[in-house]
């Protein structure tokens, strides 16, 4: 009995001073981890990928950024296109040939020609050329806001596909630390067993909890694998493991955070792009609104015309005509085409308005849905905190009974250590998401850019 306990004793003493130092090690580990996500690699800040750097790439070359910009330009022109309305028009005509004229009394048979230039600069005409370009800037505007929403698609598209990686990283680095040491722990126990001072029993409850451990990390795996396939997604490019590895997190956006759940719906209303696209929108009917009404009326211009005929109707000579006339113009009846085109988009604009009414519910949604995830996770993370802090003592504690020779089961130890790293794991992943639901809840509001990273 005596030989059998001093290798017993031997293993235990060793067992306990590798774990302690691995339980000091991990304390330390995660306290840095939560007290600042930055320091998750303090050699490798500069390391590259940098979000920062990639983002300001994706949005100068991403497709969706390039098709944006093209409908902005072409707005653009088309304003520029809009104030031909309020611009006088010129048109110059010249025509020249030979001319027969055959009637009684006498006729001719000469070359002639003709020049003609008249200017037309028009006076009013009751808001419709107006309504014309008040509507191209209001698109101009949609299509900016519709730009800008893009941006911010991309932004949080590219900052959920770094941070979700760096998140799957911490998951596996501590899944390959869990699994190591239930394999280090599996192993002694083995040795136990062949020196007939363990009992096999206890061998397949750690061979189980090794298998758990081996399922889960494999299965961590591949949500690194799909994050990875997720960064290429955004990025368009594939990740090397040295690249993940140097990632770093971006700071919490304190400088940018509402206040409270009011002032994030406020700052919504005023700053979201789809809000904003609809605004513009509204103004775009409304001209639509004017412009078809101001077919109802006459329009007024004013006209300059200057005429010059040779050899005109066989007359010797060249006659010069000038004149400079004030016009009214009218379509008269045509089907009540003007009448019916003024309806619709009546109808038209309060369309946009119900829409407006209906995007803003449903803005306000995701603002408070996106708030509630924030202040869950805030509170998930100090009491994943608190439970590493906990099982870290308690896996400290058993295993100084076992070294001091009181009876402890080693299955006690292996669940303390997959518990401990189960909660670490989940401490430091929910500081990622914390940042993460931050990052969105600044585009739910429409106030993500890339200043909120510096």
């Amino acid at each position: 009995m005596i030989l059998v306990r001093y290798p017993a004793l031997f293993t235990v003493f060793f067992l306990f001073f590798a774990s302690v130092g691995e339980v000091a090690a991990q304390t330390e580990m995660a306290k840095g981890m939560t007290a600042g996500m930055t320091t998750m690699n303090p050699n490798q800040i500069d390391g590259k990928p940098y979000l920062v750097r990639i983002l300001k790439n994706l949005l100068s070359t991403h497709d969706r950024i390039k098709a944006a910009e093209a409908r902005v330009e072409s707005a653009e022109h088309l304003v520029s296109q809009s104030w031909s309305g309020w611009t006088p028009s010129i048109d110059a005509s010249v025509e020249g040939g030979r001319e027969e004229i055959d009637k009684p009394g006498g006729g001719t048979n000469k070359g002639r020609n003709e020049e003609k230039i008249k200017a037309t600069q028009l006076l009013y005409d009751f808001g419709g050329a107006t309504g014309g370009i008040t509507r191209a800037e209001a698109v101009l505007k949609e299509y900016e806001a519709a730009l800008d929403q893009t941006k911010q698609e991309l932004i949080i598209q590219g900052v959920d596909a770094y941070l979700g990686l760096i998140r799957s990283r911490e998951m596996l680095k501590y899944a390959l630390e869990s699994e190591n040491s239930m394999k280090r722990l599996s192993g002694m126990e083995e040795t136990l067993v062949k020196r007939g001072a363990g009992l096999s029993y206890k061998e397949l409850q750690i061979k189980a909890q090794l298998a758990g451990a081996m399922s889960y990390r494999v299965t961590v795996e591949r949500q690194v694998q799909i994050a990875r396939n997720r960064f290429k997604s955004v990025f368009g490019y594939t990740v090397t493991t040295e690249e993940i590895d140097k990632m770093v997190p971006v700071h919490m956006p304190a400088t940018y955070m509402p206040a409270s759940i009011d002032d994030a719906i406020a700052q919504a209303y005023e700053k979201n792009p789809q809000l904003i696209q609809l605004k513009y929108s509204k103004d775009a009917y409304a001209s639509d609104v004017d412009i078809q009404e101001a077919t109802l009326f006459p329009k007024f211009e004013f006209a300059v015309e200057g005429k010059r005929r040779e050899q005109d109707q066989g007359a010797d000579g060249v006659r010069m005509e000038n004149k400079a006339t004030l016009q009214v113009s009218y379509s008269g009846f045509s089907g009540i085409a003007e009448y019916q085109g003024a309806q619709a988009a009546k109808a038209n604009l309060r369309e946009i308005r119900k829409q407006t009414l209906d995007v803003r519910r449903t803005v306000e949604e995701n603002v408070r849905n996106a708030w509630l995830e924030l202040m869950t996770l805030r509170k998930n993370a100090e009491l994943y905190r608190t439970q590493a802090n906990i099982t870290a003592e308690f896996l400290d504690l058993i295993k100084k009974k076992r070294a001091t020779g009181e009876q402890v089961e080693l299955l006690d130890i292996l669940v303390g250590e997959r518990d401990y790293s189960t909660a670490t794991s989940a401490s430091v992943t929910s500081d990622i998401d914390n940042i993460i639901f931050a990052y969105r809840l600044l585009y739910q509001m429409g106030m993500i850019n890339l200043e909120v990273f510096e």
